[in-house]
Order: structure tokens, then sequence, then C-alpha cells
């Protein structure tokens, strides 16, 4: 199978997969999954049996949805490198100036120039890859 060697890019149009191998062929990258119904979900593959395909949402919550009510089911590419660099980048700054005032000090004048410094050292590798992100396009998965 070459989807699951890993030798398969987000620029092809389609792969066809069997079903029982859709998380694998996902291989840990988001998904979206549309239904008859028009609903769309997007997440990432957590498991599928006979009947149903489970996904985890943004908010980690766990969507079953049934084979038959599938309409498409893409794997699409990831563009939000340099926004979960802020977010974590976010939380540390939060937690190293709250420790300044507390018998943490010491601790926290190292964790503030060394959480700017992984921003600046990362940023540039986070926008490179949400750049490259934008270019591709979604890859449908097909399964028989």
């Amino acid at each position: 199978m070459l989807l699951l060697s890993g030798a398969w890019t987000f620029g092809q149009n389609a792969v066809d997969v069997d079903w029982n191998h859709v998380c694998q062929a996902a291989a840990g990258r988001p998904m979206r999954v549309q239904t008859t119904n028009g609903h769309a979900i997007e997440g990432y593959c957590m498991s599928v049996n006979v009947d149903e395909i489970a996904i985890r949402t943004a908010d980690h919550k766990v969507v079953k949805v049934a084979r038959g009510a599938l309409s498409r089911m893409a794997v699409v590419p990831k563009d939000h490198q340099i926004r979960a660099l802020a977010r974590g980048m976010r939380e540390s700054l939060h937690v190293g100036f709250h420790a300044l005032l507390t018998p943490n000090a010491p601790g926290a004048l190292l964790l503030i120039p060394g959480t700017l410094a992984w921003g600046a050292v990362a940023a540039p590798f986070c926008l490179t890859g949400d750049l490259v992100a934008r270019t591709q396009r979604e890859t449908e998965i097909r399964t028989h």
C-alpha cells in the first residue's frame, strides 16, 4: 500500500485505502469528515470499526459517525503552527510573571527569557510551516 508507506503527499487529489486502514492513512494528520446530511466534522481519527469511525474534535470530544452516513473524508494540511507557538509562549510567560512575586522568583527569572528565546528561534520555522501548509490541498480518502 503506497499510502501506508508514508510515500504520499498532499499534492494527490485522492487515495484509496481499505476501510480498516483509514486511521493509519490519516497518519495523525487532521481530517475533515462530511456526512450525507451536510454536517462537517474536523478532528483526528481515533478508531474505525465495521460500522463507524470515531473522530476526536478540537474540544477533545469523540464523535462517532456511522459508515453509511459518510459522504466524504479528507486529510487536511495543518497551518496553525504559529498560533500554537503563541499560545504556548503566552501560557509560559503567564506562569513566569505570576511567579515573580513568590518564592519561585529565581525560576521565573530563568523562565521568562527562556520563553522569549524559544519564541524567537521557533517563529521562523512555524511561519515557514504555515506557509507551506497553505499551498497544499486536502487529500480525499476513498475507502473500499
